[in-house]
C-alpha cells in the first residue's frame, strides 16, 4: 500500500510537472560501469530525479510489449513509431513504477526541473535516438573498460550469461547484426561473451559522427583519475558553471560500489580487474575487440583517446 501511494503521488508530480523529453538528461551506461555515481553526482548539482534503468525488460512491460531486446539496438535511421513514442514518453517521466522511482525521494520528483534518465540499455540505440530527440543538453555516452565491467558482472553474478544467446535472436533489427551474433555465440568463456557484448553494443555509437557531435562522451576512469577536470569538462559542455555540490559528491563512492578504493587510491580502482584476469584471458578478450575494430580500449587500464 505505501509503495502504491508513493508512486501515485510522483506519478501525479510528473504530470504537474510536464516535462518534456528534450529537456531530460540522459546517461547512457552499461551495468557495472559507475554511471550511478555519476547519476548522483548529476542529482546533488541539478534539483532534479532520477528515472532509473527505464529500459529493463523485467520491470518494465511497456518495453517487454514493444519486443525490446536487453540491449536493443535501432539502426541510426530507422522509421520505429511505437519505438520512438514509448522513448520520448519515458523521457518525459510518463512511464514510472516502483523499479523506475526507487533511487530518488519524492521530494525531488516534486521539485525537479530535470529528469535524469540513466539507463543501461540504451547504448544500441543511442544513434537513432539522438537524431529523434533534439535535446537541450548533450546526452552523456559513459564507457568504462570492457574488461572491468566483464570483471565486476562476473565478480556480482547475476549477468549470468547462459540467457545471452537467446537475447542475440531477441528484437526487431536482430538479423542486421546476425554476424556478430553468430560470433559471439561462438565464444567460450564468459568474460569473451561480456566483452563481444560490449563490443557489439557500443559499436555504431563509437563510430557514428552525429553521435559523437551530439553527445558528451565520458570515460569511468579519467572521470575516476581526475573526478574535477572531467565534470568541469561536462558541465563545459552545458556552457554551464560547475555547481559545489557536483565536485563535493563526485569525491564520494556511489551506493552501489562495494568498497571504498573510489576515494582511496583511483589508480589502484582503475587496474583493479587486471587481477581478476590471467594473461591468457586479457589475451583472448583483446581479440575480441580486435575482431570488432574497436581501439578505443585494450590491454591496459585507461581508455585510448590520443
Amino acid at each position: 500500500m505505501k509503495q502504491r501511494i508513493r508512486s501515485a503521488i510522483v506519478s501525479a508530480s510528473l504530470q504537474m510537472r510536464q516535462h518534456k523529453p528534450e529537456n531530460a538528461i540522459v546517461l547512457s551506461c552499461d551495468p557495472r560501469s559507475g554511471s550511478t555515481w555519476l547519476s548522483e553526482v548529476l542529482s546533488a548539482s541539478i534539483p532534479s530525479a532520477v528515472i532509473w534503468e527505464p529500459f529493463h525488460r523485467d520491470h518494465v512491460p511497456q518495453i517487454r510489449d514493444i519486443d525490446f531486446a536487453w540491449r536493443q539496438y535501432i539502426p541510426p535511421e530507422a522509421h520505429w513509431p511505437e519505438a520512438e513514442a514509448l522513448v520520448r514518453k519515458i523521457l518525459a517521466g510518463g512511464v514510472v513504477n516502483e523499479w523506475t522511482t526507487w533511487a530518488s525521494p519524492v521530494t525531488d520528483f516534486v521539485k525537479a526541473e530535470r529528469l535524469i534518465v540513466k539507463c543501461c540499455r540504451a547504448n544500441g540505440f543511442l544513434p537513432w535516438m539522438v537524431r529523434r530527440v533534439a535535446f537541450q543538453k548533450r546526452p552523456i555516452h559513459f564507457l568504462r573498460h570492457p574488461f572491468a565491467i566483464a570483471a565486476s558482472q562476473i565478480r556480482m553474478g547475476n549477468f549470468d550469461t547462459a540467457g545471452m544467446a537467446e537475447d542475440l535472436a531477441r528484437g526487431r533489427y536482430a538479423s542486421d547484426l546476425e554476424e556478430s551474433a553468430a560470433y559471439i555465440r561462438g565464444l567460450e568463456t564468459p568474460e569473451e561473451k561480456i566483452v563481444g557484448m560490449w563490443c557489439r553494443t557500443q559499436k555504431t555509437a563509437l563510430e557514428d559522427e552525429v553521435t559523437r557531435a551530439r553527445v558528451t562522451r565520458m570515460y569511468y576512469e579519467t572521470l575516476t583519475v581526475s573526478p574535477a577536470a572531467e565534470i568541469e569538462r561536462l558541465f563545459a559542455g552545458w556552457r554551464e558553471s560547475v555547481p559545489e555540490n557536483a565536485l563535493a559528491q563526485v569525491q564520494k563512492a556511489s551506493r552501489m560500489t562495494q568498497d571504498q578504493s573510489l576515494l582511496e587510491d583511483p589508480e589502484q580502482q582503475v587496474n583493479k580487474w587486471r587481477s581478476k584476469f590471467s594473461d591468457r584471458q586479457v589475451e583472448r578478450m583483446c581479440k575480441v575487440l580486435l575482431n570488432f575494430d574497436i581501439t578505443l580500449y585494450g590491454e591496459g587500464p585507461m581508455p585510448n583517446l590520443g
